[in-house]
């Protein structure tokens, strides 16, 4: 998610711009129901699709004996080459 999408609000006013206040929770002054609430029918739609989530784990996996046999760190991909020459300056 690039930082542009993501917004800090020091007050309601702010975040009215974003979208209705009535989707908060009744703690934070919208009208979107009890937070707890909120939480336990989050919880609830996770656990009715627990099943979907077991199957994706274990059929959804990397093929690792498919990955090439030299090794690519994050240096090999993006680092710099050692390739500088020295600069003496007097």
């Amino acid at each position: 998610m690039p930082l542009s999408q993501i917004h800090f609000h020091a007050s309601l006013e702010s975040v009215s711009e974003h979208f209705p206040i009535e989707v908060l929770p009744n703690e934070l002054g919208g009208k979107g129901g009890a937070l707890q609430e909120l939480m336990d029918a989050q919880f609830k739609r996770i656990e009715n699709f627990r099943e979907w989530f077991l199957e994706d784990e274990k059929n959804n996996r990397v093929n690792e004996s498919l990955r090439t046999s030299e090794s690519k760190t994050s240096d090999d991909l993006f680092g710099v080459d050692d390739n500088f020459k020295k600069i003496e300056i007097d």
